[in-house]
């Protein structure tokens, strides 16, 4: 297969030479990766294809499987063309609930519990060694999951590969997409030829004081309280209130995750690249744009006569 090639099967069959408008997208705050695409509908130019169904698996192939995800939906009201939407299997983790208590495990242990009671394969997991000790009642799995990577310390992320389920520390996995002009030529970093940027800066969201309580008998306590008085004297007061159990653990450590967490000026930049079709830049990998590295928090990708185009939204990292 060559480096401009992909394939695209449905329940086996390849339908590349007549799916059109192929994209799909992914972020760090949602488990599944979508895509999309469109399939001509028979007539006498293509009395032998394959029209894809709901439930098939779809997976798309370049010099390896990228993507692998299951039909969720099928719009086939137009008279010429169907439109498909597919999920990879994150969505099950989305949709499936269910109740665990967890005493004192290890939180690695945990995780490959979960996953072995849904049937999720494990592509990698790191070593997590916090204690977990959690009743969670009716949530979802992927919310569980969360939960307790929130509890080993923050700045993990998870998501599907067709091999399972990868969970990685953000800045682990490092992003390097190129490309050629043409077949001759010689590959380029792709960042360093990025079309349109946009750019923009906001504190709506931003809160530079932390208050933690805890609340018995309908009397608050506060426990902890995390200022950035640096902040604070730039924008004035933007305070969040965070409730927590007594059992929770440490209020001052929790007023200054959350500070740590919420304290920064919210700063939206993406990038277009043009990236070869066997590459595949995604979110929560890190990328260096103009020698500064970027958090990728989401990447849209479509591929439209041959070419792989890559729309990256980036936070700063470090």
């Amino acid at each position: 297969m060559g480096n401009n090639m992909f394939k695209l099967y449905a329940a086996g069959n390849d339908i590349t030479s007549y799916v059109g408008n192929l994209s799909w997208q992914n972020s760090i705050d949602e488990l599944a990766t979508k895509m999309s695409f469109e399939v001509t509908k028979s007539d006498t130019n293509y009395v032998n294809t394959y029209t894809p169904q709901i439930g098939d698996i779809v997976n798309l192939c370049t010099n390896i499987e990228i993507f692998r995800g299951i039909v969720i939906a099928v719009d086939d009201g137009d008279l010429y063309r169907n439109k498909y939407t597919i999920c990879d299997f994150g969505w099950y983790l989305n949709k499936s609930k269910e109740t665990y208590q967890f005493n004192n495990m290890n939180a690695k242990k945990a995780v490959i519990r979960l996953c072995s009671d849904f049937n999720i394969p494990i592509d990698s997991v790191p070593e997590l060694n916090t204690s977990i000790t959690q009743i969670y009642i009716d949530k979802c799995i992927s919310d569980i999951l969360s939960d307790i990577l929130e509890k080993c310390g923050g700045g993990y992320n998870f998501d599907m590969t067709p091999n399972g389920i990868r969970i990685y520390k953000y800045g682990a996995i490092y992003a390097y997409p190129e490309f050629c002009i043409t077949p001759n030529t010689h590959l380029i970093y792709s960042p360093t030829l990025k079309g349109s940027v946009s750019h923009s800066l906001s504190i709506e969201d931003m809160k530079n004081s932390v208050k933690v309580i805890t609340e018995s008998d309908k009397v608050y306590t506060v426990k902890a309280v995390a200022k950035d008085t640096d902040s604070i004297y730039k924008y004035g007061v933007l305070q969040e209130v965070v409730k927590i159990d007594e059992k929770d653990g440490d209020a001052k450590s929790c007023a200054k995750n959350k500070l740590s967490e919420l304290g920064k000026v919210k700063e939206s930049f993406s990038i277009e690249i043009i990236e070869a079709v066997k590459s595949y830049t995604r979110a929560g990998s890190i990328i260096t744009v103009d020698d500064v590295n970027y958090l990728i928090e989401s990447s849209d990708h479509s591929i439209k006569n041959g070419v792989h185009y890559v729309k990256l939204g980036l936070r700063k990292f470090g």
